[in-house]
């Protein structure tokens, strides 16, 4: 007998975020509340949640996690006897490669009015010397698979905030890049700071194999 004749293991539920994007849209807009359409179909967006477009590909969508605790040490205990986590906030960094009005808005932490288009086609913008934090509902889909094996996955973050501005290089060798890093919040009508999707037209056959139970939800 081998480890895998006992069983427990399946290929078919590796996954792979072959293609990916990130939409923003204003804090108050609809959230997100399913993926996909009865027939794991994806359902269209609100039309206030404007992609971001093109990111680079090395990168990805790069999520983070970080996590923070205190412990309670006793006499006598070499290990910690009781352990809460104090915080857990989780983040995205993408770096867009599109030069448009959804991104410039983040990169630079301006709204819309901040835009002026002169008649010859001219954009011009300011950076306020008064800025203030905003916030966006954040969805990321990625897809993996083809045909009646499609997966989708999502992560929507329905309180996110721009908390770190990267360098940004002008070179001939490489595109101009507008690096993004988004911490999410709770937020305080939907009671949670991320919630996560899996659908499509592959993964109703694969429920099971997930160890997943329709009928129990």
């Amino acid at each position: 007998m081998s480890v895998d004749s006992i069983g427990g293991r399946n290929r078919k539920l590796i996954r792979k975020a072959l293609d990916a994007v990130v939409f923003a849209a204003p804090a108050d807009a609809e959230p997100i509340t399913t993926l996909t359409d009865e027939n794991g179909e994806l359902l269209p967006l609100p039309t206030s949640y404007i992609p971001l477009g093109l990111h680079t590909k090395e990168e990805g969508l790069n999520w983070s996690r970080e996590v923070e605790n205190s412990d309670t040490t006793s006499h006598g205990s070499q290990e910690p006897t009781r352990r809460d986590i104090t915080s857990d906030v989780s983040g995205l960094v993408v770096i867009a490669q599109e030069t448009k009005a959804q991104v410039l808005k983040m990169f630079n932490n301006i709204e819309d009015e901040a835009f002026e288009v002169l008649p010859n086609g001219e954009v011009q913008f300011s950076r306020s010397t008064t800025p203030s934090t905003k916030h966006y509902r954040i969805l990321a889909v990625g897809e993996d698979g083809s045909g009646d094996n499609k997966v989708y996955f999502g992560r929507f973050l329905p309180n996110a905030s721009v908390t770190e501005y990267a360098e940004q290089s002008w070179t001939d060798g490489e595109e101009i890049r507008y690096e993004l890093t988004l911490t999410a919040y709770k937020d305080d009508e939907l009671g949670y700071s991320l919630r996560e999707f899996i659908g499509g037209p592959g993964t109703a056959a694969l429920l099971d194999d997930m160890g997943f139970n329709p009928a129990a939800s």
